[in-house]
């Protein structure tokens, strides 16, 4: 049975006239799990997908090149994509040999590897037809491949984010459609898909621009090594600034950071920013009530899970609004496995508002 991890009546997405990333979120986690019927493999029936439709891979011409990157266009120079991963277990057609295939969706690429060796990349092309944000396990087509009575278990979990170039418009209201996480088969009857970004979400463009002025190189040198779980081995603190402006159509808008983990969370702690060599991690705090305590041995601090955090606000009736806060880091242990020598962990920073 499917399962959806979340649930929205009406939301609305709101950006600013910056280039690059300008929102990401709404997480969704997906389990498919369905019988193919068909032991017929066509590569643009894709084993892991998300697209538009609920019934297959998303039209390669539906999407456009923003920023560098395929998106469907949402409105003038903004596009949706997913940030997303998938894995899929099925049976061959002999009867007894299990694959698994695993992949990303959108950012940073869309890309797959089968436990039996093939790589899959996009669009995916066949018969004329050219397909994207699809994993099949082959690139090309196979009258037998799939044990047909095996039930394939598929997972999909990311975010959705928006992409713009600086050239969109202020505009109100505008519709963002419906996206589905999918699996799909040769027969009809063996497709599955699950809504992961439901109707009654709207994005609305306005002329709000901030930019973020922090240390973003933070360099703890030399610090004595300690194998007590969650000792702090060092700290140091840095100015965060978020400068905004607006000029005709201004809004009233929270200000909020984001922090996504570049290298990962340790121990799928939120709070906990993992080093890339493992055996300890990083902790995040941001002053005048806008997270808890960084303390290595707490999880209030900074949220490495894109969860907004309101760092100010700005009004209708402000063309200028710059917000100061102080932002603290500390490096902690995770015990023995600590390792020895250079270690170094990385998150990326984004400003959005609601």
């Amino acid at each position: 049975m499917p399962r959806s991890s979340f649930s929205v009546t009406m939301e609305t997405i709101t950006i600013g006239k910056n280039s690059g990333i300008v929102w990401e979120g709404l997480p969704f986690n997906e389990e498919l799990r369905k019988a193919t019927v068909s032991s017929s493999l066509s590569p643009t029936s894709g084993l892991i997908s998300i697209s538009d439709l609920s019934t297959s891979c998303i039209d390669d011409r539906k999407l456009v090149m923003i920023n560098g990157q395929r998106v469907l266009q949402i409105a003038k120079g903004v596009g949706l994509m997913p940030r997303a991963t998938g894995s899929a277990t099925y049976r061959l057609t002999d009867g007894r040999t299990i694959e698994t295939l695993t992949g990303t969706l959108g950012l940073p690429v869309t890309q797959g590897m089968t436990s039996s060796g093939h790589s899959i990349s996009n669009p995916i092309s066949y018969n004329a037809n050219r397909q994207h944000w699809c994993l099949p396990p082959l690139m090309e087509a196979r009258t037998f491949f799939y044990d047909p009575n095996y039930v394939r278990t598929v997972r999909i979990t990311g975010t959705w984010v928006m992409v713009a170039n600086g050239e969109q418009e202020s505009t109100p209201n505008i519709p963002v459609p419906p996206m589905y996480a999918g699996t799909y088969s040769s027969s009809i009857s063996g497709d599955m898909s699950i809504n992961i970004l439901p109707d009654l979400i709207t994005l609305r463009i306005s002329t709000l621009v901030c930019t973020i002025a922090t240390t973003t190189n933070v360099n703890f040198g030399g610090v004595q090594r300690n194998t007590q779980v969650g000792s702090e081995l060092a700290r140091l603190s840095y100015p965060l600034a978020v400068a905004c402006s607006q000029d005709t159509d201004r809004i009233d808008a929270n200000i909020n950071v984001q922090f996504r983990p570049a290298s990962g969370l340790y121990n799928a702690t939120p709070t906990r920013l993992a080093l890339t060599q493992g055996g300890g991690y990083i902790t995040g705090e941001i002053d005048n009530g806008v997270t808890g305590s960084g303390a290595c041995n707490a999880t209030t601090g900074i949220p490495f899970n894109n969860t907004p955090l309101k760092v100010g606000n700005i009004r209708s009736t402000e063309a200028t609004k710059i917000t100061n806060s102080q932002l603290t880091w500390r490096l902690c242990s995770g015990g023995s496995s600590l390792p020895l020598g250079p270690v170094d962990a990385s998150t990326e920073m984004l400003v959005t508002f609601n």
